[in-house]
């Protein structure tokens, strides 16, 4: 029952064999092991969301998955026009168009080139960021429908985890980052005062998930490590959020894997304090040091751990020795019978050879 094997390592319990996380974002990849075009995923209908959710589970059989969605309805979208550059797209629910660029797989607003992810706005008063941003904080019905469905029909199969993010990182994206680091800088009540209302909420939004049937939660931070601010910002911007959204879903009952991207050397100690129930990092990137050993170093031999295997570098190369190694250090670094959930560092990017992904999973259940 890989579902309460991963519940077990999510308690701190040794498991033998150790579970296996398949790390998604967004339709980056999925589109390829549903073996759908990468147009029909991004406005795909909610059916389309749930077999292709369904067909990483049967191509990689991971102890967890990430639940990335349920589209915007029950209607596919239509294919208008195709260039060399881009796929035009429009969503059979919203209506709306969209262009997605076949090199990098960004979706933009046909005629707006709006993107997901886009500063929302000019911020530069509290009274903009009552207008911006509202206080509701909902994941949606589609969005809850859609993981009640996966998580019903996957049974005892793997443990379907929905994500979140901290006040801090969604404050940092409703500036847009450069207009965050300034406003961190020079006008820290105003940044503070849109992490507070971003984070509003999020007691509703946990409990939500828990009444989907959600048993623990993916919280992505970013923006947040010391290759981006100082520990000095980091303590007095982004931690007070990561242990208010952490609180959160406790209080709605749910398991917690926290992740923090980029080098988290120097704040190590902070994140081993955090109450999470397993702590997850990015494979080394930029020169750092995060590796697995360090970071099993400051959380100790009895908390569970997220793997930080390259999902990018290591696969694409594709060498079955070099990632069969790769996986046996992890599981090194980890230590004997501490707990532990093998996992790419970082979402696996389209370009992945779900062939090298099939390895990783065999190295590991060997």
């Amino acid at each position: 029952m890989s579902r309460l094997t991963a519940l077990a390592a999510l308690s701190n319990q040794p498991t033998s064999p150790s579970p296996v996380a398949l790390f998604t974002w967004g339709f980056e990849y999925t589109w390829k092991v549903a073996g759908l075009q990468p147009w029909q995923l991004a406005c795909g209908s909610s059916d389309t969301w749930h077999r292709a959710h369904l067909a990483l589970v049967e191509r990689h059989q991971p102890d967890l998955i990430f639940y990335d969605g349920a589209g915007s309805g029950p209607a596919d979208p239509v294919l208008l026009d195709e260039t060399r550059e881009h796929w035009i797209i429009r969503d059979g629910n919203s209506g709306a168009e969209f262009e997605l660029g076949k090199d990098s797989l960004t979706l933009a607003a046909r005629g707006t080139g709006h993107r997901p992810g886009d500063p929302l706005g000019r911020i530069a008063s509290t009274d903009d960021a009552d207008r911006l941003i509202p206080l509701a904080n909902s994941p949606g019905d589609l969005y809850l429908q859609g993981l009640t469905r996966l998580i019903t029909d996957l049974g005892d199969r793997c443990l379907v985890l929905p994500h979140h993010s901290p006040g801090y990182v969604q404050a940092c994206y409703a500036f847009g980052f450069e207009a965050a680091m300034m406003a961190m800088t020079f006008e820290p009540e105003l940044f503070t005062y849109v992490c507070d209302r971003c984070a509003a909420g999020a007691e509703q939004y946990m409990a939500a998930l828990a009444a989907a049937g959600a048993e623990a939660v993916y919280i992505a931070d970013g923006w947040a490590s010391a290759d981006i601010i100082s520990p000095g910002m980091f303590e007095r911007f982004a931690l007070p959020y990561q242990h208010k959204i952490i609180a959160a879903a406790h209080a709605a009952g749910l398991k917690v894997i926290f992740w923090n991207e980029g080098d988290i050397i120097p704040i190590l100690p902070h994140q081993a304090a955090l109450q999470c129930d397993a702590f997850a990092c990015e494979q080394p990137r930029k020169g750092n040091a995060v590796t697995l050993a360090a970071v099993r170093e400051a959380f100790g031999p009895s908390r569970c751990l997220f793997g930080n295997l390259d999902s990018e570098e290591l696969l694409l190369r594709g060498s079955r020795p070099a990632i069969e190694q790769a996986v046996r250090d992890q599981f090194a670094q980890s230590g004997p019978d501490a707990p532990f959930i093998l996992c790419t560092g970082s979402p696996l990017p389209s370009n992945a050879d779900p062939r090298m992904v099939d390895v990783v999973f065999e190295t590991a259940r060997v």
